[in-house]
């Protein structure tokens, strides 16, 4: 009776631990200031939305002025619109969030009584630089999932863009094997859990996810950061 008590609780241990190690960064977040060019504006409304699927998220500004949109879903493109009563409202539009990026926005909102004939806020796209990131990232986005030629329909079809990734093996980034990666889906593991392969279904080519439901893939090397781990080769 004692050994099969201890079997279980053996169990319960393995089974919480490994759903413990499983969490991950699966969303972005924006944060941000909005003045009147003087001073900082209470109170003023901020609303972004998904234009794909038009999911919205929405805050208002602290007393300094900041405000925190957190959890939001990564990709894009995205639109932020930023009121406040008696002045005209600030646009962005047309940009995309990556996985862990937390994306500063500043707003300067301008008198409503002054008359403009038009304000243009244009955006300029690049290469992110977040100083929460700390090691060699690729991310490939969904419309170059869409645009780019796939044979397997796989996820190595796209991981290769990685300037470390092996020409000849399958997932082996850095000169390390497979098996020593670290693959999640929405912050769950999905390693073979048997060290056979380096993913789900490698043995018999088969594909257990579908490209149609990935909404972003990210690479990951030698990252400087405690919420990521479990790997010498790649976070996937």
């Amino acid at each position: 009776m004692k050994k099969q008590l201890l079997l279980i609780l053996l169990l319960i241990t393995t089974v919480w631990g490994g759903s413990a190690f499983a969490q991950g960064v699966t969303t972005a977040s924006i944060n941000g200031v909005v003045t009147d060019g003087k001073a900082p504006i209470p109170g003023a409304t901020i609303v972004l939305t998904h234009v794909p699927t038009g999911t919205v998220y929405s805050a208002t500004t602290r007393a300094n002025g900041r405000y925190n949109l957190i959890n939001v879903k990564v990709g894009g493109p995205y639109s932020l619109r930023i009121t406040y009563v008696g002045f005209n409202a600030y646009v962005r539009d047309n940009f995309s969030l990556s996985i862990g990026q937390d994306e500063a926005i500043n707003a300067e909102l301008r008198d409503g009584a002054t008359d403009l004939k038009q304000v243009n806020v244009i955006g300029q796209q690049g290469k992110v630089i977040n100083s929460s990131r700390t090691g060699a990232r690729e991310t490939i986005t969904r419309a170059q999932i869409d645009a780019l030629p796939t044979i397997n329909r796989s996820l190595s079809d796209f991981t290769k863009l990685t300037p470390s990734a092996s020409s000849t093996s399958s997932m082996s980034f850095g000169g390390r094997s497979s098996t020593f990666n670290n693959i999640t889906v929405d912050g769950a593991l999905f390693n073979n859990s048997f060290g056979l392969s380096g993913t789900l279904g490698g043995q018999a080519s088969s594909q257990p996810i579908s490209l149609d439901a990935i909404d972003q893939i990210q690479v990951d090397l030698a990252p400087y950061d405690v919420r990521q781990g479990f790997f010498t080769g790649a976070g996937v």
